[in-house]
């Protein structure tokens, strides 16, 4: 077994970790360790990989890391936690059921799980979340951090910002733009741009809440912004 065809989990303390597991399998790389970095539950399948921060070898850090973590506050402290160890970020690992136009681009550190489907010339950033069955349309902008939650559509031309969540099932309209940190409640249908710090949900979508926190960084890379599409 190559290490290039190997992978670091960084951080199990996400049910999104099984989907990973499951999305590595079909790929063929191998998990090569599971990092518990805080105390409390773990999702693994397999917890014969699971090793605690003091038990990381030096030959697991030439291993490439990903951080399976839903929640973009999360997932960059987790993420920056990694390098400080000295991983480095692995190029994005997309499940083979997700489909991919060849024209788009997905950024080191990212997940698309299974059922995916992604337009072309879209521009997505590091260490970003596309769960399942979501669909991004042509042209989309996502930044870093941000996550796109199961089954929710973002439309042609729209922008997502750093650090933003969209809930399961809702809807993006076009060239809609979603600021820096919001939240977009499961459901919600965007008509209107909403403002960085924004909490808003419902059909049309309304601003129920502001001041969220913002993510002040991209999130630790080892290539360019927008890098290699598949992982291995």
């Amino acid at each position: 077994m190559s290490e290039a065809r190997s992978i670091v989990l960084y951080a199990v303390g996400s049910p999104l970790v099984a989907d990973v597991e499951e999305s590595c399998r079909r790929l063929g790389i191998t998990i090569a360790a599971a990092v518990k970095n805080v105390t409390g539950t773990h999702y693994l399948l397999d917890a014969s990989v699971l090793r605690d921060v003091a038990d990381i070898e030096a030959t697991l850090l030439r291993i490439p890391c990903v951080v399976p973590l839903f929640t973009p506050s999360n997932r960059y402290q987790a993420a920056r936690e990694a390098v400080a160890h000295g991983f480095t970020i692995a190029p994005a690992l997309i499940d083979p059921t997700a489909i991919v136009a060849s024209s788009t681009a997905i950024g080191p550190g990212s997940y698309v799980n299974a059922g995916t489907v992604i337009g072309a010339a879209v521009r997505v950033g590091a260490h970003v979340i596309l769960n399942r069955s979501s669909s991004i349309g042509h042209h989309v902008e996502i930044g870093p951090m941000a996550s796109i939650g199961p089954a929710a559509v973002v439309a042609g031309m729209a922008r997502v910002g750093r650090g933003a969540v969209v809930g399961a099932g809702a809807i993006i309209l076009p060239k809609i733009e979603i600021g820096a940190g919001c939240v977009i409640g499961a459901g919600a249908v965007v008509t209107r741009n909403i403002q960085a710090g924004s909490l808003a949900r419902g059909n049309p979508a309304k601003i129920v809440h502001d001041g969220l926190p913002l993510i002040d960084g991209d999130g630790p890379q080892s290539q360019n912004r927008f890098g290699v599409r598949r992982a291995g």
